[in-house]
């Protein structure tokens, strides 16, 4: 029979707000995985607890941030028209139908009066973090990091040529093996000094700290760059530190990696890095830390004849495979370059080798590694990961604010909101699951070193039948 509803709109309804929210609801499982009780100890500092009218609830204000964050909501103020008809944001900030909404400007005005400046962004960070490690989803051995860029809120055609000067960073370590070589085969040491360079950049005449970002087949324009580091384990986000665009990724990753080790306590026992991070400094250091390291193949321009020239590091010296000419070491450079040529000075050529090329070579050993090239994948399917969920699902690709420390404070709770997503959706599921898959990566682990042993037992044995 035919029928026509008429005035449904109309209906009153008796249901409290947790039974129109469906029972498998995402923010039903952030609510029940994680504890927000913490935001009240780390904002209290910031209150008056003697005076003045009530203000709005912390957690509620946090939360609404985290929201914004969690769907990928452009801004606060259509967060704010979400929440007054969305049953489920409502449920989640406890605040039901009967109170009206808080004003779009309020997270704003208590960024300005209270938090900024303060590292209460931070420390909301880091406490999500600590209750994922609780629950074990965080390992802290395998870590992956690398950068992408934010565009800023900036017109990339509005600009000024600034002519900066900077002083060139001296690598002291590199300075004092130089010198250190030097009087071993007799020379004089090197006398360095501290030099400036004068440097012609674009300065956006919108947003001044940002930096203008040019690199090979990718978008040139003004960014912000977002150095992130994952955990292996479940890729949990563990630091993310904001630069301008035009800051090298290698430069903030020693100074980033020795924060994470120190606020976490992370036993590190392997990194994973793209060709970007191939450089001296970060290989030694993490030889240092006995950290296994797989970094991508980076390419360098090379004379053709390279690869005639064979190195024999029992007699630090070159031979030559089409004349048999051996090159043997007579001098090193300022550059910290290693210079040899033939004893009779019958051929002019000079070969080069750094005086630190053992420690790329070992990094190449380690790339070529079964280990090494099973790390290295795992690049994809983690740091990379990461970076394409925020960028397509958490609203990443734009900067919402402008300034270096601004868009810091409001990543910290992009990736703690992120991070919350994460640990809601593996708390919730089955039990067994999240054991099995545990058990999967260790079992995983041991046939990789059973494979790794195995194949350097046959090449030990195929080196002794050759004796």
């Amino acid at each position: 029979m035919f029928y026509k509803e008429t005035h449904p709109n109309d209906e009153i309804i008796l249901n409290t707000l947790s039974e129109l929210v469906p029972k498998d609801h995402l923010l039903r499982k952030i609510d029940k995985s994680i504890d927000f009780n913490f935001i009240y100890k780390i904002t209290s500092p910031y209150y008056s607890h003697t005076n003045g009218r009530n203000s709005l609830d912390p957690v509620v204000l946090f939360k609404l941030v985290f929201l914004k964050d969690i769907y990928g909501i452009k801004s606060m103020r259509e967060t704010i028209k979400r929440v007054e008809t969305d049953v489920a944001f409502r449920w989640f900030l406890n605040l039901p139908f009967s109170k009206p909404t808080p004003h779009y400007s309020t997270f704003s005005q208590n960024y300005i009066r209270r938090f900024q400046g303060t590292s209460v962004f931070e420390d909301i960070f880091n406490t999500i973090v600590h209750q994922a490690i609780s629950h074990h989803l965080i390992s802290g051995t395998a870590l992956f990091t690398d950068s992408t860029h934010i565009k800023a809120n900036a017109n990339k055609n509005k600009f000024r040529n600034a002519v900066i000067e900077v002083v060139q960073e001296r690598k002291r370590d590199l300075e004092n093996e130089i010198n250190a070589e030097r009087e071993a085969i007799g020379k004089k040491p090197f006398h360095y000094t501290d030099k400036t360079i004068s440097k012609t950049i674009k300065e956006s005449t919108t947003d001044k700290e940002s930096g203008y970002y040019h690199r090979d087949n990718k978008e040139k324009g003004f960014m912000y760059l977002d150095h992130r580091s994952v955990d292996g384990k479940h890729n949990f986000i563990v630091d993310c530190f904001i630069t301008p665009g035009n800051v090298h990724d290698s430069v903030p990753y020693v100074s980033r990696l020795t924060y994470i080790m120190d606020k976490f306590k992370f036993d590190v026992n392997c990194v994973a890095l793209d060709s970007g991070y191939y450089k001296k400094d970060i290989l030694k250091f993490l030889e240092e830390k006995k950290i296994f390291s797989v970094i991508g193949y980076r390419r360098f321009h090379r004379n053709p004849d390279h690869k005639f020239f064979r190195y024999d590091s029992s007699r630090d010296c070159f031979t030559d495979t089409r004349t048999g000419e051996i090159y043997t070491y007579r001098n090193i450079d300022r550059q910290g370059y290693k210079q040899y040529r033939i004893s009779d000075n019958s051929n002019k050529r000079i070969l080069r080798r750094a005086i630190d090329a053992d420690v790329y070579d070992r990094c190449r050993e380690r790339r070529l590694s079964t280990f090494g090239k099973a790390l290295y994948k795992r690049r994809k399917e983690t740091i990379e990961r990461s970076f394409a969920d925020s960028k397509q699902n958490h609203g990443y690709r734009f900067a919402q604010y402008r300034g270096v420390a601004k868009m810091q404070q409001y990543t910290w709770l992009s990736c703690a909101a992120q991070n919350m997503k994460k640990m809601a959706i593996l708390l919730t599921r089955d039990s067994h699951f999240l054991q099995y898959s545990f058990l999967f990566i260790i079992f995983k682990c041991k046939i990789q070193r059973i494979f790794q042993n195995w194949k350097n037992t046959l090449d030990f044995l195929s080196l002794l039948s050759t004796i």
